[in-house]
């Protein structure tokens, strides 16, 4: 198979894994992001591209480990609604910049 068309199919499929992917861990605008899942999300289509350009590379493993990337996020949303301190650990605690209409100075800081 040519160069060229081998790097049609492998990006045809890893169109359709991601996007699988993407619907699995669900939509949230950039802004909604915690940093974890933002790495997450550069790390998987990290891997894509490597994987459809990687030619030496198995096209089974590259989707193994996206699917590695996208589980890990999923199970710490999982977790993050059961326990508190986890989801303190992962996502950070929010800083009350105005309390009783008061500004915080301390907080901004």
């Amino acid at each position: 198979m040519p160069e060229w068309l081998e790097v049609v199919v492998r990006s045809l499929i890893f169109v359709i894994v991601l996007f699988f992917i993407t619907k699995w861990l669900g939509k949230k605008q950039l802004s909604e992001l915690s940093f974890f899942e933002y790495v997450t999300g550069i790390t998987i289509g990290s891997i894509g591209a490597e994987v459809v350009m990687g030619f030496e590379r198995n096209i089974f493993n590259g989707i193994i480990g996206i699917m590695i990337f996208a589980a890990i996020p999923f199970l710490a949303g999982l977790l993050s609604l059961k326990s508190k301190a986890f989801r303190n650990f992962i996502e950070g605690r929010a800083t009350v910049l105005i309390k009783d209409g008061k500004i915080m100075e301390d907080n901004l800081k």
